[in-house]
């Protein structure tokens, strides 16, 4: 039986991973920030109820980010 050489595998380093993690989330706060002006507008005469419970929980969802990222950073509020 012979022995099989193996390389020395590199060490994974995070920056990179991070780095594209932080564009991705970056490039998703554009498209949230167009949709939101795209959103009806409050003196529209077609708003009903389920816009409101819309942009409700398009906030809860959003406070929920801004407290991972605060948690993440070592901000407290």
């Amino acid at each position: 039986m012979s022995k099989v050489q193996t390389l020395n595998p590199r060490p994974i380093e995070p920056a990179p991973a991070y780095e594209n993690g932080h564009q991705i989330a970056r490039d998703l706060l554009r498209h949230i920030e167009l949709q939101l002006d795209r959103m009806m507008r409050p003196d529209s005469k077609d708003l009903r109820w389920q816009h409101v419970r819309a942009v409700n929980l398009i906030n809860a969802q959003l406070s929920e980010v801004a407290t991972l990222l605060d948690e993440t950073s070592g901000v407290r509020n």
